[in-house]
């Protein structure tokens, strides 16, 4: 079956509040190559994805991000890779929410079990 391309627009898609901010869904469900999710958030709690790799583009903000229990500085331009099963959690350190894409593999819904965060016991 031939793919589809997709175009989607970030100003039109509606966010979906979470914990500590929103996030919109641009592109998900397997739609795509990958989830695209633009998030805006001050903290997000420790969890990581059964089956779900995410890969973090920074747009604006600075903060910090904790992967396996190593914490790095985070500001616009960074890019981080986080692998299936890794507990990962951020926070902005300035009074701005972090705002940034997240590209999830393999596409799939947010409510699959397999894609679902889970939190860190």
């Amino acid at each position: 079956m031939k793919k589809k391309a997709i175009v989607r627009y970030s100003r039109k898609t509606n966010a979906v509040p979470c914990p500590y901010g929103d996030v919109k869904r641009v592109i998900t469900g397997g739609e795509g190559s990958a989830n695209v999710h633009i998030v805006s958030v001050t903290k997000g709690k420790e969890h990581f994805h059964e089956a779900y790799e995410e890969t973090y583009y920074i747009l604006s903000g600075k903060g910090t991000i904790t992967l396996d229990g190593d914490t790095w500085e985070i500001e616009s331009g960074t890019v981080v890779y986080i692998p299936t099963g890794m507990p990962h959690s951020l926070e902005s350190t300035s009074p701005d929410p972090l705002v940034f894409i997240i590209f999830g593999t393999p596409p799939m819904s947010i409510e699959d079990d397999r894609a679902r965060p889970i939190s860190k016991q």
